[in-house]
């Protein structure tokens, strides 16, 4: 018995010390609450657009989430550089989730900021920030700026309205433009313009003197309305002046309407309506241009846009061909170059293809003929041009050829509006032709003949002298 206690006694101790070393290597476990993780962060700011007139609205959506795991109330404020444009609340924004927020910027007050400054433009820095809540730590995501600043304008000259879209303006129905300049300056005495349009969607039938340059403010005034072109899309120069001899012209100030210019819808689709930038301009005295395409910074000519549909639309030109007639000429011949493009949109578009020769931009060479205008190529389909190009004045070498159509108002797949052919012309030296052998020596014989001819001619002449 007294043995079996002791055995017993002996087992007991082991296993305790065993225990005790196996308790003594395993981790310390504690039993801990999870807790609540409070992260906000700012994912998107995106501007409506990143050029806007002075005093339009800029719309500006951002997009808050929470990434944390507690619902969340706090504030989204939305700066232009360090100025507060907007705020906005955002309640109950659940774990896990985000909410889109539209800010608006008005940009009326900056009239007096931008006036001050040269270019008449300013860009400003969109940026918006949460409002961190109680206990977060992770705060450097709070706020975001945007990879697009807006850009400010003003004296510009624009199509007024700069954006329509109305499914009402059916068919047969008209619509209207102004062309608009918000210069408020008292030294204007002149205006021109001329512009462009999509023929397929939009014709021309007037174009109305505005109350910029007009009979109401001085008698002199002139008007000369353009002319409508509406196979080409196109208005041609449209002017008003105040006619002088002397003293210096009256002048007027602004802002004010140059013109009304009115269409007749034809169809349904989007067209833009765009001023001639090199053509568009307004005058002071003497001529003096105070806005034209460069004055008084670049792109202060604003085109305008309409649309009577809500089908998306899509513009897509390609070039699928580029293939010349031979690919060795001697220098001077004529080498034919096949072109096909294809309307790959989803409505009828025109526009011009032009053809290159060693085409490395910005460095452009001459055109392979002059560029060919496509009249309203039907959406899916495709058309075929033949250019010729004349190598009489071209460098001994080899050349890559290259079609290319200008983008189209509202393409984005841009990559394929240029193609190079994949074969090379190689322009060859004219080649001197030798005389044959047998030409030369019956050349040479008669030379000699001839030669011999004369000479014994000359000397039966010579008559003896008396003695």
């Amino acid at each position: 018995m007294n043995h079996v206690r002791k055995d017993l006694l002996i087992i007991t101790i082991f296993v305790m010390l065993f225990l005790g070393s196996f308790s003594a290597n395993m981790p310390i476990m504690k039993l801990s609450l999870a807790q609540a993780n409070h992260d906000l962060a700012v994912t998107q700011v995106k501007p409506s657009a990143t050029s806007v007139r002075l005093g339009e609205l800029a719309n500006i959506t951002v997009v808050v989430e929470n990434q944390g795991t507690e619902t969340e109330n706090s504030t989204v404020s939305l700066y232009y550089d360090t100025t507060i444009a907007e705020t906005k609340p955002v309640t109950n924004l659940q774990p896990a989730l985000s909410r889109t927020l539209v800010f608006t910027w008005n940009t009326t007050s900056l009239r007096e900021e931008i006036y001050a400054i040269e270019d008449k433009e300013k860009s400003y820095a969109i940026k918006a920030e949460v409002i961190p809540v109680a206990d977060e730590t992770e705060t450097q995501d709070n706020q975001l700026t945007s990879s697009s600043p807006i850009t400010v304008l003003m004296q510009y000259i624009a199509v007024i309205p700069q954006r329509t879209v109305d499914t009402a303006i059916t068919p047969g129905k008209n619509y209207t433009v102004s062309i608009y300049t918000d210069y408020n300056g008292t030294d204007i005495w002149s205006w021109q313009f001329s512009l462009s349009y999509n023929p397929i969607l939009l014709e021309g039938i007037e174009v109305r003197n505005g109350d910029l340059v007009s009979a109401d403010k001085n008698t002199d005034a002139k008007f000369v309305a353009g002319t409508f072109n509406n196979t080409l899309g196109q208005l041609s120069l449209t002017v008003a002046l105040f006619e002088y001899m002397t003293p210096p012209p009256f002048t007027t100030s602004g802002p004010g309407i140059l013109s009304y210019v009115t269409f007749r819808v034809r169809d349904e689709g989007e067209s833009n309506i765009t001023l001639t930038k090199k053509v568009t301009k307004l005058f002071g005295p003497d001529a003096e241009e105070i806005i034209n395409d460069f004055l008084p910074s670049f792109d202060h000519i604003l085109y305008g846009s309409f649309s009577n549909t809500e089908i998306q639309i899509v513009h897509d030109i390609a070039v699928v061909r580029v293939t010349p007639s031979s690919t060795s000429v001697t220098k001077g011949e004529r080498v034919n170059i096949t072109v096909v493009v294809e309307n790959q949109g989803t409505m009828a578009e025109i526009f011009d293809v032009a053809v290159y020769y060693d085409y490395k931009p910005p460095v452009i060479v001459d055109t392979v003929g002059p560029q060919q205008k496509v009249y309203s190529l039907a959406a899916n389909a495709n058309y075929t041009l033949t250019f010729t190009w004349d190598t009489t004045n071209r460098e001994v070498k080899s050349y890559t050829l290259t079609a290319v159509v200008p983008d189209v108002p509202g393409e984005t797949d841009k990559a394929d509006n240029k193609l190079q052919s994949n074969e090379t012309v190689t322009v060859k030296a004219r080649e001197v032709q030798p005389l044959p052998i047998t030409e030369i020596v019956v050349g040479v014989a008669v030379l000699i003949a001839v030669v011999t001819g004369i000479v014994i001619f000359r000397r039966k002449r010579k008559k003896p002298l008396p003695e």
